[in-house]
């Protein structure tokens, strides 16, 4: 994946390169409006300033506002579309709607703000201080990596910010948990744990997107 320089408002359409990737359109203050995918990049931004745009009504309103556009070069279709959804889920551009709310593909998400982070599959974003990786194209294929990595590692699986009160559940009883609630796993162990986890789970990133 390559990236192209931002261009500014007057070669904007001149400067797209013919190949497939994803656009990221900018407001005057450099605000992220909108994020689209394509097969043929300049073909795609041209259709946005033809005088009757693609057909879609908001089109001639997002056209008034873009002031400069970045390009995301990939090697190929399902790349684009995955970048697509990354940033879109980065950014939350105004003018997507149908990829807004983030319900297309998979991220892994790891709780780095708490104690004893857990690991886990989720269709949103958010600023919350976890860490997030993907999306990845295949849910089942995420399903089964983020399944084996909380085996590996024993993570807790209960819900919520600390480790549950009642003490350990099913999971300490056949061994698929440290029990971090019983005081079985120290912070330090686990973290080192969670670590390895993000390497990982980076490498299965750049794996996705490559």
């Amino acid at each position: 994946m390559s990236k192209e320089k931002s261009n500014s408002a007057d070669s904007r359409i001149a400067d797209a390169p013919k190949s497939t990737g994803v656009y990221i359109m900018k407001d005057k203050n450099n605000r992220v409006i909108y994020i689209g995918k394509a097969k043929n990049l300049r073909s795609r931004v041209q259709s946005y300033f033809r005088e009757k745009g693609d057909g879609r009504l908001s089109v001639p309103i997002l056209k008034q506002k873009v002031s400069s556009i970045d390009y995301l070069q990939t090697p190929n279709e399902k790349k684009a579309l995955l970048l697509e959804d990354k940033l879109i889920k980065e950014y939350q551009p105004r003018y997507n709607v149908e990829l807004k709310d983030g319900k297309r593909y998979f991220s892994v998400k790891v709780t780095l703000n708490e104690e004893f982070p857990r690991v886990f599959l989720t269709h949103q974003r958010k600023d919350d201080g976890a860490a997030y990786f993907g999306p990845f194209s295949s849910s089942g294929s995420a399903r089964k990596m983020v399944k084996n990595l909380v085996e590996k590692y024993k993570l807790r699986r209960c819900t919520g910010v600390k480790p549950r009160k009642d003490g350990p559940c099913m999971y300490e009883q056949i061994e698929g948990c440290f029990a971090p609630c019983e005081g079985k796993f120290s912070v330090e162990e686990y973290k080192k744990n969670i670590e390895k986890i993000l390497i990982f789970l980076k490498r299965a990133e750049q794996m996705e997107l490559e």
